[in-house]
């Protein structure tokens, strides 16, 4: 009697570990399902974000094309300055506008009024480099060229990464002259990523080590953190967009798909409980019937 009664309870107890670990096993598939999942939108986010950085720096290649067409029309350095200004005005990304001879001389500039003009410390000089590597990639491709983004110190303690991009001017095939776009990397973040994407996460370029360039929105601290990289591929440079949003981790009962697992598994473990008891009665009454039988 004792060892079939042990045996019933062993195998008891080997059921109750049997769903015990089943239900642990769901619980734990049911949070990296949701941790898959919000990974997979986090890199639909940057997807997006690459886009529209892509698509708006597009526009503003056509934008700066009718003004490079300008000096055929109207030569003159006003008709140039009046028609930048009124661009700048129009572009906040933008933090300087120039017409360049075939030579890179600067003949004509004009700068952003939504700040003080960001070369005025150190000069133009101090940009020199990157703006002949754009247009050099523009003479090359006949076409848009950029180059790597340079740290500009606006005053002490402050400044801002500036890219440059440089479109030829074409004259029967030949270049004769450039128009020269300065970028600033935090405002075309601002201006290009759709506001809503910033409000639920972070965005920004960084560079292939995980160095900062420029970043807007606003990252909560959590105890999960959420990340992806997106290359955005420019004529002369490639830009890392990084997204990165705040998650709370995964607990217990992190979302609906394992708080359902969860109360299954208490449902659960709720009718083995009295399945338990039910065996002890009948144990009790069996026991009880066969003193009785055994009296008689």
């Amino acid at each position: 009697m004792s060892l079939a009664l042990s045996r019933r309870w062993g195998l008891w107890g080997l059921l109750v570990l049997l769903v015990v670990t089943m239900l642990g096993t769901l619980v734990w598939l049911a949070s990296r399902y949701e941790i898959s999942q919000v990974q997979e939108q986090l890199d639909r986010d940057g997807v997006d974000a690459v886009n529209d950085i892509r698509a708006a720096l597009q526009r503003n290649v056509q934008s700066l094309q009718a003004l490079q067409a300008l000096p055929a029309q109207d030569p003159s350095p006003a008709a140039w300055s009046q028609e930048a200004s009124k661009l700048l005005r129009q572009h906040r990304e933008w933090v300087r506008l120039e017409w360049r001879d075939a030579d890179l001389h600067v003949l004509q500039a004009a700068d952003s009024t939504f700040r003080a003009p960001v070369f005025a410390r150190y000069g133009r000089s101090m940009s020199q480099p990157e703006v002949q590597a754009a247009c050099s990639v523009a003479q090359r491709q006949r076409g848009p060229g950029y180059s790597r983004s340079n740290y500009i110190s606006v005053q002490e303690g402050q400044g801002l990464e500036v890219m440059e991009l440089c479109l030829p001017q074409l004259v029967n095939g030949r270049v004769a002259g450039y128009l020269v776009t300065s970028y600033s990397l935090n405002d075309m973040l601002f201006q290009m990523v759709p506001s809503a994407l910033v409000q639920r996460q972070q965005v920004s370029f960084t560079e292939a080590d995980g160095t900062r360039l420029a970043m807007q929105g606003n990252l909560r601290e959590g105890s999960r953190i959420f990340s992806t990289q997106q290359l955005l591929n420019l004529p002369g440079n490639t830009l890392v967009v990084r997204v990165d949003r705040w998650h709370a981790a995964p607990a217990l009962t992190p979302n609906l798909l394992p708080a359902l697992v969860t109360a299954l598994a208490i449902a659960l473990g709720s009718v083995l409980v009295m399945l338990g008891r039910d065996m002890r009665r009948r144990q009790r009454v069996e026991s009880d019937l066969a003193d009785a039988l055994a009296f008689r």
